[in-house]
């Protein structure tokens, strides 16, 4: 898998045999009314059950594969570099006998789409070919075949003098039609070119970081939260994430199967028996307080298959004390409000008192004469989310020299309090402020800076 790319009929078949294996315990059983509709793919956040979908791994691992073809360090890269690039720098459309090229050549555009260039000396990317200044090369965005490509070869450094750029007027133009503005691209002083992958914080390829960035995320699903918790028993999640997706085999599921019957609620015997009826409408249900618990569904069988006539108050009783085993399970605290101890009191859950909090002192310095200090924050709203960070400047007086606020777009926590660092300092040298003392919150953005390990 980690080789070949599969074929799509060999994936949708190993598939079906999990899933039948999953839910049935047999390879070639399918439990039709539970299975049909449900993305159990998807993660929890997104309403699924956390399984890899095979085709997305397949496409990860055959990433990995040609982010080693496209970074050389090996003979085997190397010869496949050879076997498989022309003169003119296209890629061979033709496997030439070769099951690895056909899923190499297939994830190249992925790979592309996650990766790029810190410009350093500009002697290892090549002008034309490379997508070193924007999302496509220029080669690419030109796209004429009337231009000799086999015999242009100029690499970044060619036009880089003395850590500067230096466009001729020709390619500036170029540019300028891109839309973009070369001089705001880094040159890294004294260091090598480094192809990264970008939704790495420093930049390293890995498989997982792949398989992050090509899933299928879906829709998130408000509600994933409240199953999956340690103090809910594995069974009634699963018997819960089942009715959320509306997949149990109730009278409305059957009828939609083809399957022609008589329908009537086993509880109430007034109405019709739905998912919407029996959980939320039906009397013996009480409405959304009790409604969607295992039980109902429970007393629902026992009605039609067993005979049995249930009571709510004997329902009640099987409510309360799995109230009880749960809340004995649960580490959490009550809100301090009296509605919440109202409710544990009438339900009969012990209370858990929260624990107090502790209260620390904090003391803020200023700076020695002739320095500014920088206090700075940056947070994200999500992670990743849309993000800001702020800055405030003090001298040894403590008079507020500036401040600085700027919005970031779609970034991490951690992206958000790098960048503060350096808009701080950017915004401390522009006014001549050459002797800094920088203040942060986050103890790895300020590592990061000091093994100059900046993403």
């Amino acid at each position: 898998m980690g080789i070949y790319k599969w074929y799509a009929s060999v994936i949708k078949e190993d598939e079906r045999i999990l899933c039948n294996f999953l839910w049935s315990g047999e390879p070639e059983s399918r439990k039709l009314v539970l299975w049909l509709g449900i993305s159990c793919v998807n993660h929890f956040r997104n309403g699924g059950i956390n399984l890899r979908r095979l085709n997305e791994i397949n496409q990860s691992l055959m990433m990995k594969l040609t982010w080693n073809f496209l970074n050389p360090k090996d003979e085997w890269s190397e010869f496949i570099q050879v076997k498989f690039i022309a003169k003119s720098g296209y890629f061979s459309m033709i496997t030439k006998g070769s099951l690895i090229w056909e899923g190499v050549r297939g994830a190249i555009g992925d790979v592309r789409a996650y990766s790029g260039w810190v410009i350093g000396d500009g002697a290892s990317i090549d002008l034309w070919r490379d997508s070193w200044c924007s999302p496509i090369s220029l080669k690419d965005w030109i796209n004429n075949d009337f231009i000799p490509w086999k015999d242009l070869h100029a690499k970044v450094s060619c036009i880089i003098v003395e850590v500067r750029w230096s466009i001729p007027y020709n390619l500036h133009l170029v540019f300028h039609r891109l839309g973009v503005d070369i001089y705001n691209i880094k040159i890294n002083k004294n260091k090598t070119d480094r192809w990264v992958w970008q939704p790495d914080l420093v930049g390293k390829f890995s498989v997982k970081g792949a398989f992050e960035s090509i899933r299928n995320k879906g829709q998130p699903a408000c509600w994933y939260i409240f199953l999956f918790k340690k103090a809910i028993r594995p069974r009634l999640s699963r018997w819960d994430w089942r009715l959320r997706h509306g997949k149990i085999p109730s009278d409305d599921n059957d009828q939609t199967k083809g399957i022609a019957m008589a329908s009537r609620c086993g509880l109430c015997n007034n109405s019709s028996e739905t998912i919407q009826h029996l959980f939320w409408k039906c009397g013996f249900s009480i409405g959304e307080i009790w409604g969607g618990t295992n039980f109902l569904w429970q007393a629902r069988n026992n009605c039609i298959f067993e005979e049995q006539i249930n009571t709510l108050a004997n329902e009640k009783r099987k409510w309360i004390k799995q109230i009880h085993d749960t809340a004995v399970l649960y580490s959490g605290f009550m809100f301090n409000n009296q509605s919440d101890l109202g409710i544990l009191h009438c339900l009969g859950v012990a209370v858990q008192p929260c624990n107090h909090p502790m209260v620390k002192s904090f003391f803020w310095e200023l700076p020695q004469k002739g320095e500014i200090k920088i206090n700075i924050y940056g947070a994200a709203r999500g992670n990743p989310g849309k993000g800001g960070i702020g800055c405030i400047f003090r001298d040894s007086d403590g008079k507020v020299f500036g401040t600085l606020s700027k919005g970031l777009g779609l970034v991490t926590n951690y992206m958000a309090k790098c960048e503060a660092i350096i808009h701080g300092v950017k915004y401390a040298a522009l006014f001549g402020w050459l002797i800094a003392w920088n203040e942060s919150d986050s103890t790895t953005a300020v590592e990061a800076f000091k093994s100059d390990n900046i993403p």
